[in-house]
């Protein structure tokens, strides 16, 4: 997928990963070293996912007890927040929204794809919990795969 509406129906049919988590997260950088020894450093990523995907079960839905690995392509502004006040890893929503970012490394400005996530965040001094949306990256282009 590489437009807003793709990722929207993904994220629909995966119900946003409602009541999952994420097993697993890979960054890998594309930047490189060549043969003559400079670095190449383009200021993006690859991130790889995996949701453990426990979802009620909906006729048009997906099995509801799998993992379901996403792949994203020229990912940048990561902002990855695992603070201990979301008490655990549930994911409220996964949700993407167009918009525009400096190409990797230069000044130029390209369009992309911005995932949010949103997570229930405990308020201890309130006694109560808050769901908390923000910028988790953005990509330019993603595969979702049901490993089953």
């Amino acid at each position: 997928m590489s437009s807003v509406d793709e990722a929207r129906e993904v994220l629909d049919y995966f119900n946003g990963f409602h009541d999952g988590f994420m097993k697993r997260i890979t960054i890998v950088s594309q930047d490189d070293i060549d043969e003559e020894y400079a670095q190449g450093c383009t200021g993006r990523f690859d991130v790889e996912i995996d949701f453990a995907h426990y979802n009620y079960r909906f006729d048009d839905r997906p099995p509801h007890d799998q993992i379901v690995r996403a792949v994203f392509r020229d990912v940048q502004d990561i902002f990855c927040d695992l603070n201990e006040g979301y008490v655990g890893n549930t994911v409220i929503g996964l949700y993407a929204n167009a918009v525009n970012r400096r190409q990797g490394g230069t000044t130029t400005v390209e369009p992309a794809i911005a995932l949010s996530l949103e997570r229930s965040f405990l308020l201890e001094e309130h006694r109560r919990w808050e769901n908390r949306r923000s910028q988790f990256f953005t990509f330019s282009r993603a595969t979702f795969q049901e490993l089953g």
